[in-house]
């Protein structure tokens, strides 16, 4: 294996793979990146942690065929150091690579590239365009609910369901849930819903930050494919059954305030920092025309702040977990917020007022 590569080139590949290669795992070829020739002038790069996998093709110069796998980590370090300009890259029989950059030299003990699993084959996928801003809004409006305890997988992931040109993303973590729905278009149709798990997501979310146009999206055998660019992902969707989310979402809650998105957000964080490290438990009073949220930690100190807000009903008081109310409503994106609540121990209702395709449900706790 022999080839010339631009440090440009080489390290967008590694920066897309590498976060994928599993340095825990027990096969340790799993914390390898894997580098191997496809014709003279294209070199693939890989990752998989057997249930997620990237590929990405870039622009060599090829003189020899052939592959090797090496530490992703280690790899992406080395050559995100190196002196900008053309990388040569070769491979020994004894597996070492050979990296060499202007007067920089490297040598690297690698696995050969024969033992890297198999990798989820996309070209037989029918794939439907995405737009990508969409995907990172429904994204980012959905995940932060979901649970990042990896052995519930029947909460650790986003449940995902696209029908007649509208979708549907609803996470929840048992506590708190998200569900945002937006329209689809030409994107493809995904019924019944699939648990598309929570890592794979965050990287959907990396491999498209910077894409402004449409990504390609197919399933196919429990499988969810994306192609964006020169890289494709593929993971596996969580066997798991989603909890029946509609039974969560508040119907009847009679008590409607109607306050400043941005100054409800702005006074949870002030008054949360001296809430407890482990509860985050601040407290709502509503009465008409205001809102106190207030914080008592014995430990530290108490905090207050008053806002205004649209409320005709009788004194009410309920305490939250300000973290769960900070992240929704930092997605939220509206002026004003409309909260529904009906007692001090009932499930709240959040949603901007001026849209009713974005809803968030936070369970009260005792204060």
């Amino acid at each position: 294996m022999e080839l010339r590569i631009t440090k440009v080139d080489l390290l967008r590949a590694l920066y897309a793979v590498q976060g994928i290669a599993d340095r825990r795992a027990t096969m340790p070829i799993l914390g390898n990146v894997l580098l191997r020739t496809e014709g003279k002038g294209r070199l693939l790069c890989a990752a998989t942690d057997l249930s997620l996998s990237v590929t990405i093709e870039v622009d060599a110069v090829v003189k020899k065929e052939g592959g090797i796998t090496l530490g992703a980590k280690q790899l992406f370090d080395i050559v995100k150091g190196l002196p900008d300009g053309e990388i040569r890259f070769s491979r020994s029989e004894t597996q070492r690579a050979e990296i060499r950059a202007g007067k920089v030299e490297f040598h690297v003990v690698g696995l050969a590239d024969r033992d890297f699993p198999r990798l989820p084959d996309h070209r037989e996928v029918k794939l439907a365009p995405v737009d990508a801003k969409l995907l990172r809004e429904m994204i980012a409006k959905s995940i932060f609910a979901s649970s990042t305890d990896e052995t519930r997988l029947h909460l650790c992931g986003v449940l995902l369901e696209a029908v007649g040109g509208h979708a549907r993303m609803v996470a929840t973590d048992g506590h708190r849930l998200a569900k945002i729905e937006r329209d689809w278009k030409s994107g493809p149709e995904i019924s019944p819903a699939v648990l598309v798990p929570r890592r794979a997501l965050l990287e959907i979310r990396r491999l498209i930050e910077s894409i402004d146009g449409v990504v390609q999206m197919g399933l196919a055998q429990g499988t969810l494919f994306l192609r964006a660019g020169e890289a494709v992902l593929s993971a596996k969707l969580a066997d798991a059954v989603f909890p029946p989310y509609e039974q969560v979402i508040p119907r009847e809650n009679d008590k409607v305030l109607v306050m400043d998105r941005v100054a409800l957000l702005e006074a949870l964080k002030r008054v949360s920092l001296v809430a407890s490290d482990r509860t985050y438990g601040i407290k709502f009073e509503a009465a008409p025309g205001e809102l106190r949220v207030t914080s008592d930690n014995p430990d530290v100190g108490d905090a207050r702040e008053q806002i205004d807000l649209e409320y005709k009903g009788a004194a009410l008081s309920v305490g939250f977990n300000a973290r769960y109310l900070i992240d929704l409503l930092s997605e939220m994106g509206s002026e004003q917020v409309r909260a529904e609540l009906a007692g001090e121990l009932d499930a709240a209702l959040f949603r901007p007022v001026s849209t009713d395709d974005y809803l968030g449900v936070v369970m009260p706790m005792r204060i």
